[in-house]
């Protein structure tokens, strides 16, 4: 390298988890400091986008110092497929060593195994426990990646398991079920067959085959596939109902699935038209069951319900070639309710508690309407696949502390340490195009605050029981005390779309002046209108990438969330909840998802007097109010209290089925609000003040959804259409496309691959997990 070579610029605006990526992962390349500097701009205090939480500050008295209640955007848990965000922390948490948060990534994440989803059978609420089993594999280590085909054998094995536990379909004649293994061994024995049929006529499958069909076999064993057909046909035949059980049915549809080798694209069509036959058959089995739901127990119904919407997926696989062509996202032209109908779903299991559960996980409610949740078919299908068959060690994995002091803090102290620089308040306005239209050329900024001493950097974390935190509100005695008295005294927040505040200064980066060579737009796409508008207005005969920006705004939808915490006086078991502690889902809209995260009260600061002994957290999406202008200075406190009116409803009328002991003599299903810590001691529902409970309104809050008809409108990390410039977050086409912690950070990989090979001709070592359908 010469001495005249100059280093790049690059910026990346927006402090997200994209970014955060895309920074670590740039600066992981051996020798990178000589080939770029990295600076990243943010508003406000804090980083961390949709994933930042803070502590709370406020001194309740004299005697009392802050609590330092985690207060968090919503429920944040890692899952256990989240194999490249693992392997991104353990390197983390390995190279700060003693100046990490914990010591090591064991520390930091704990395994969780219980989620309890929430079914309505016969008018009432019923508990449903799945106590998932942990497995040797480590999240930060992964393992194999497992294809579609084995999803597809997998779920034929748990179909033929949850069939076999409600105890129903047993062969009538054990004598003859023997007689029959004896005379299928000799068989198969006198056949010289491939490993498939030895597979098909294995030990366990007591079935009576007549001679014709032997005959057959013998006689021509070259074209055994041939008479596949008439094997089907007899063994779906109504006269053999009482030799042939449906268990019996879902057996031979499992072993012949396992005995076939290779892509779906080698098999032979009649490998899986007899797999669907025997499916059909048992599915029309499980449909007369489902028709008579009142004469079943609630445990009977759950089963059956799981089992019909299992029988659906592998139809819908098989029916629409998924299995053949590798082309999930080309199923998110159908909402996956819809999908589930199309092959045979009954309406009442595609609206049960496996499919709300789904909905709920990634806020699927366009607008806010819980009445009309939407997902493509194809995303969903993905997060089943990855997060049911494909975790590692456990199903999840809970952070032992808030995600800011977790996963944020180390990944700022390493980017810091590495030479990385964070300019803190600075609010991107505007990305401007160069004359041709073909590349960003300057970037306005407005500084939001003046420091107290401009000449230090902004220092912006404190201290709590050792973990370095980011505090729910600004640093005042780090900015210039005229300001922060006036941030104190009007209640400004710094981080608002809606603030009256004026910022102290306009900045312009310049490219022709050596501001910046590349811009990475880490900010979520809700906020990206106003910053784009040059974008937007492209002349299409210099460049069309303007119209491919109007369709991903147009499709690319997003919603409004909630996250609420509550600290009450008793534990889980004296609230009344039966079992350990759980994460639930699938309950009353919208707060539908529960969890029990009282393990992190340890890492607050409660005294004696107002201790705590369970912490609760809730989220769900809230009626979508859009995005005022941002002179609409009220408009946030209008909707928190509308939202504290709902909060109310569901706490008053709904929390008596999860705490049987948490309610009142007059009200056995609304909450006891004495149980509430409240330092002020105020009364009845006053003590909700005393909470935590937050809507995510700001347009760089709002969820990312993945409605059916806008995955292909999503633009990959180097399609922007303007040459300098690099997109990053959940909003692009990462290849997993939801909104979640995984995608995110594939979406920086994917950034720090393409600057890399296309700016740097370097080869990007790494290998992004999942990144795509290759693992299909």
């Amino acid at each position: 390298m010469t001495e005249s070579f100059q280093r790049k610029k690059i910026v990346l605006l927006g402090g997200g988890l994209a970014s955060l990526t895309t920074a670590y992962e740039l600066t992981s390349v051996l020798g990178w400091e000589n080939l770029y500097e990295i600076t990243i701009y943010q508003m406000g205090w804090r980083l961390g986008g949709k994933c930042a939480s803070g502590r709370n500050m406020t001194k309740h008295s004299p005697f009392h110092e802050p609590d330092y209640r985690i207060q968090e955007h919503g429920l944040h848990i890692f899952l256990g497929f989240y194999e490249n965000a693992f392997r991104m922390m353990k390197k983390c948490y390995d190279e700060l060593g003693k100046d990490g948060p914990f010591s090591s990534i064991e520390d930091a994440f704990k395994p969780h195994n219980l989620i309890v989803l929430e079914e309505y059978i016969k008018d009432h609420w019923v508990n449903l426990y799945f106590d998932f089993p942990t497995n040797d594999l480590k999240p930060w280590e992964g393992g194999p990646i497992v294809s579609l085909w084995d999803h597809i054998t997998t779920t034929l094995k748990f179909i033929e398991q949850t069939y076999s536990d409600i105890n129903l379909g047993k062969p009538d004649s054990p004598k003859e079920s023997n007689q029959l293994l004896s005379w299928i061994i000799s068989t198969v024995e006198q056949l010289e067959l491939g490993v498939e049929i030895c597979q098909f006529l294995s030990e366990e499958l007591l079935i009576y085959f007549p001679e014709q069909i032997i005959s057959s076999l013998l006689n021509n064993p070259e074209f055994v596939w041939s008479e596949l057909e008439n094997l089907a046909t007899y063994l779906i035949n109504p006269k053999n109902q009482k030799l042939i059980s449906e268990e019996i049915l879902i057996k031979i549809a499992y072993n012949f699935a396992v005995s076939l080798r290779g892509h779906p694209k080698t098999h032979r069509k009649e490998h899986h038209q007899l797999i669907l036959k025997l499916l059909d058959k048992f599915q029309q089995t499980i449909g007369k069951l489902l028709d008579f739901e009142l004469e079943q127990d609630d445990d009977t119904v759950w089963r059956l319900r799981l089992i019909d919407l299992a029988m659906a997926n592998i139809r819908g696989l098989f029916i629409d070639e998924v299995i053949y062509h590798r082309c999930l996202p080309d199923l998110d032209r159908y909402d996956y309710r819809d999908w589930l109908h199309k092959h045979g779903a009954r309406e009442a299991s595609v609206n049960s508690a496996f499919i709300r559960v789904l909905y709920d996980l990634v806020y699927a409610f366009p607008e806010g309407n819980t009445a009309n949740p939407q997902l493509g078919a194809g995303t969903a299908i993905r997060i089943l696949t990855t997060m049911i068959f494909q975790y590692n060690g456990s199903i999840m994995w809970k952070m032992q502390g808030a995600m800011g002091d977790v996963v944020i803090t180390p990944l700022y102290q390493l980017l810091k340490r590495r030479g990385v620089k964070f300019e803190f308040f600075h609010k991107v306005k505007q990305l401007h195009l160069n004359e041709a239209q073909n590349g960003i050329e300057r970037i306005t900024l407005e500084r939001q605050v003046n420091l107290k001493n401009p000449a230090q950097e902004y220092n912006p974390l404190i201290k709590v029981k050792q973990l370095l935190c980011w505090p729910s509100e600004p640093l005042y005695e780090q900015i210039n005390p005229e300001e922060a008295r006036q941030l104190q005294a009007e209640n400004i927040n710094l981080e608002s779309n809606w603030s009256p505040w004026q910022n102290v200064e306009t900045i312009e980066l310049n490219s022709t002046k050596g501001d910046f060579d590349i811009v990475v737009l880490g900010i979520s796409i809700a906020a990206l209108p106003p910053i784009c508008e040059e974008l937007l207005q492209v002349d299409p005969q210099k460049n069309p990438a303007a119209q491919r920006w109007h369709d991903m705004f147009a499709h690319i939808k997003t919603v409004t969330t909630q996250g609420g915490q509550l600290w009450l006086k008793p534990t889980l078991s004296q609230l009344g909840w039966q079992g350990s502690s759980p994460v639930l889902g699938a309950y009353v809209e919208p707060l539908d998802v529960y969890a029990d995260m009282s393990d992190l009260i340890p890492k607050e600061n409660w005294s004696s007097e107002h201790y705590p002994y369970n912490c609760a957290y809730f989220t769900g999406v809230i009626p979508d109010p859009g995005i005022p202008p941002t002179t609409d200075y009220d408009f946030p406190s209008r909707e928190q209290e509308k939202i504290k009116q709902q909060t109310i409803y569901f706490m008053e009328n709904y929390i008596g089925h999860l705490w049987a002991n948490a309610t009142t003599p007059e009200n056995p299903q609304g909450l006891n609000w004495d149980l509430l810590v409240d330092y002020k001691n105020q009364q009845g529902v006053e003590r909700l003040d005393s909470q935590y409970w937050r809507i995510n309104i700001d347009p760089s809050e709002r969820y990312i959804l993945s409605v059916p008809n806008s995955t292909q409108y999503r633009l990959k990390t180097d399609e922007s259409g303007f040459n300098n410039l690099y997109l990053a977050g959940d909003w692009i086409d990462n290849g997993y496309n939801s909104g979640a912690v995984e995608p995110t950070v594939i979406s920086g990989m994917q950034a720090t691959r393409a600057i890399l090979e296309q700016k740097f001709n370097i080869k990007y070592s790494k290998k992004i997990i999942r990144e795509w359908d290759d693992w299909i």
